[in-house]
């Protein structure tokens, strides 16, 4: 069947996704609504709050995408936004002076779907306390803390919410168990996060880098905040040089535990064995250069890093933190397996991996490989066109 003509009827979609960090969800959005243009006959509205979409909006992907910007709050995009208290104060700016709004656009297009991804507490409040039309679906990214005021508020707009899209299997049970949605209401759709033609031209750029000529490399990507737990990284990475002197360690990154990490480095004098390395737009070089991938995460979604690694193709070790490492690793089919801030099953996983046989590992790396492509634009929506249709 040819998808293009799926539907014989013009629909419209908003998207909602305020953002004041870069995070994966982004290009997660860009690859969705690409796709939602590219094979379906719906109509896209991407709202752009504050001018956090500003960088994007001439992305070739996007020019199908009708861009709706609510102007008056761009002040915060002047700011340097980092820290808990002023990311917060942030975010409940951007809900007050977003809420009438985004109401009225809502009532005024009358869009047939609603998909809020992040800072989703405001499109809530609007659907549970006005009659709307349109169907609301909360997709929900990595995994979420779910706090009393979450909680509270999932279950009081649960009976206003069509669809809840979840990144893994193991999210949808969690959230099942906590008898929060109903098991109608939640979908298993992988992030649309792989573009495979982009990829296969990024990962061949040529890599200068010194650091990358000798040794086996270590390479952890992601923002350095407390939730990717790089001093455990760190403080186990100067254990494994006892006994692994060919190693080195790349963290690729920003954020508000830099300086926490710097000063560690140089307190267990290791200098010369990690580097931290600003946010990159080409990781994959990086990638198709390193010899294991490593996630130490406290709490994470399936891991768009991880996904990376698995399609460029090197051995895999992450912790078994909620929700939807487990899921992909298996039973150590497709990568390494450790207790979650477990420093003697860390460096157990890590001796199970470099000490593998070529065979096994590549047995790893197929596996991971296939499941990999699971998370392309394609395939995410094929899924999401069920619910839409």
């Amino acid at each position: 069947m040819n998808i293009i003509n799926m539907n014989k009827n013009k629909k419209n979609i908003i998207v909602w996704s305020p953002f004041i960090s870069k995070v994966g969800t982004v290009q997660n959005i860009i690859n969705s609504l690409y796709s939602i243009n590219k094979y379906s006959k719906f109509s896209t509205t991407l709202i752009n709050s504050f001018g956090e979409w500003d960088n994007y909006i001439n992305d070739t992907k996007l020019e199908k995408v009708v861009i709706h910007d609510f102007k008056f709050l761009r002040f915060i995009k002047k700011w340097k936004i980092n820290g808990f208290l002023k990311s917060r104060f942030s975010y409940i700016l951007i809900f007050l002076f977003s809420f009438i709004p985004l109401l009225k656009l809502i009532k005024k297009q009358s869009p047939d779907f609603f998909i809020t991804h992040l800072i989703s507490s405001l499109p809530l409040v609007i659907f549970s306390f006005f009659s709307l039309k349109t169907k609301l679906i909360l997709h929900i990214a990595g995994h979420p803390k779910l706090n009393f005021f979450r909680k509270i508020l999932w279950k009081v707009s649960a009976k206003n919410i069509f669809k809840v899209i979840c990144p893994s299997e193991e999210l949808k049970i969690f959230l099942l168990n906590n008898g929060i949605f109903s098991h109608e209401q939640l979908n298993v759709i992988e992030d649309p996060h792989l573009d495979v033609n982009k990829i296969n031209k990024l990962k061949n750029q040529e890599l200068k880098d010194s650091f990358f000529q000798e040794g086996k490399i270590i390479i952890a990507i992601g923002r350095i905040t407390k939730q990717k737990n790089y001093s455990f990284l760190i403080r186990n990475f100067k254990k494994l040089l006892l006994k692994y002197n060919d190693i080195k360690l790349i963290i690729i990154g920003n954020g508000e535990e830099e300086n926490h990490l710097k000063y560690l480095i140089s307190k267990l004098n290791i200098a010369d064995k990690v580097k931290l390395l600003d946010n990159q737009t080409n990781i994959y070089k990086y990638l198709k250069n390193s010899s294991y991938y490593i996630s130490s995460s406290i709490w994470e979604g399936s891991s768009l890093a991880m996904i990376d690694a698995a399609f460029i193709g090197i051995p895999i070790l992450c912790s078994d933190c909620p929700t939807g490492r487990k899921e992909f690793i298996g039973k150590n089919e497709r990568g390494f397996l450790y207790k979650q801030n477990d420093s003697n099953d860390f460096l157990n996983s890590f001796a199970n991996m470099y000490s593998s046989r070529s065979v096994d590992i590549k047995n790893k790396i197929i596996n991971a490989k296939k499941r990999s492509k699971r998370f392309t634009p394609f395939k995410s929506f094929l899924k999401l066109n069920k619910i839409l249709n």
